[in-house]
């Protein structure tokens, strides 16, 4: 276990499972205290339980990110208990995927809460203490579909151009106080945990996890000089062209 982070603390969303694990996993490896924020469920203390036994000093921050009074309160005992918030990461989300013209209000709403609303929520009850310090990192976890339109996902698609629109109006908002915002665009990520093997196309078309968790951390332990300001992490084998 590193120490470039050690006397730091964290806050990740959706950090139950998959890549919010992930990241706290990766965060925690460099020493920084772990605060892992999604529904109060077996899962949530499950994911902590595991954490801790693996060295990471981590606590639950339970709370559902479209609700602004958990949020208040959760993000309040985080910084109670770890006496600052350094890191946070914006990774809460789900997708849905339908024509226009057959998506729900119920679909559109759930996007957008949970994708858009619940980031800005947590985000927003992040920053007096960032501010009060002059120095944080945030990092959202967009997509490609914050980045071009997709047929067939339309309302997943607004949700996170909304979250990228979000962060990029944060970065320049926030740099004053010494708080650096980042946009990180994944793509094709293996959230089945399936196994590849190496050299394979199907290796060569999706992400781990761990892949962008390991970003996610480079960025939190940049030098405070330094401001990553959007990064796309795709698969080799994408063939994809953003214009």
């Amino acid at each position: 276990m590193s120490n470039m982070l050690k006397g730091r603390s964290a806050l990740i969303t959706g950090a139950s499972h998959g890549l919010g694990l992930a990241i706290a996993h990766a965060l925690g490896a460099l020493g920084a205290r772990v605060a892992c924020m999604a529904r109060a469920s077996v899962e949530l203390d499950g994911a902590v339980a595991e954490l801790r036994a693996a060295g990471v000093d981590a606590i639950a921050a339970a709370a559902n990110v479209t609700h602004a009074a958990e949020v208040d309160a959760a993000v309040a005992a985080t910084v109670a208990a770890f006496g600052r918030l350094d890191v946070l990461v914006l990774n809460a989300g789900t997708w849905q995927g339908a024509p226009i013209a057959e998506t729900t209000e119920a679909q559109w709403d759930l996007l957008l809460d949970l994708n858009l609303k619940g980031a800005f929520l947590v985000m927003r009850a992040t920053l007096p203490t960032m501010t009060a310090q002059r120095s944080g990192t945030i990092v959202g976890i967009a997509s490609i579909g914050g980045l071009t339109g997709q047929p067939g996902s339309a309302a997943y698609a607004a949700s996170k151009w909304g979250l990228h629109g979000l962060l990029e109006s944060a970065a320049l908002e926030l740099k004053p106080s010494r708080i650096r915002v980042t946009t990180l665009f994944p793509h094709n990520i293996n959230s089945a945990g399936k196994t590849y093997v190496q050299g394979t196309p199907e290796r060569d078309a999706n992400l781990e996890p761990a892949d962008i968790a390991s970003m996610v951390a480079w960025i939190a332990a940049a030098p405070e000089h330094v401001a990553v300001n959007q990064v796309n992490l795709w698969p080799l084998a994408a063939g994809i062209a953003v214009r």
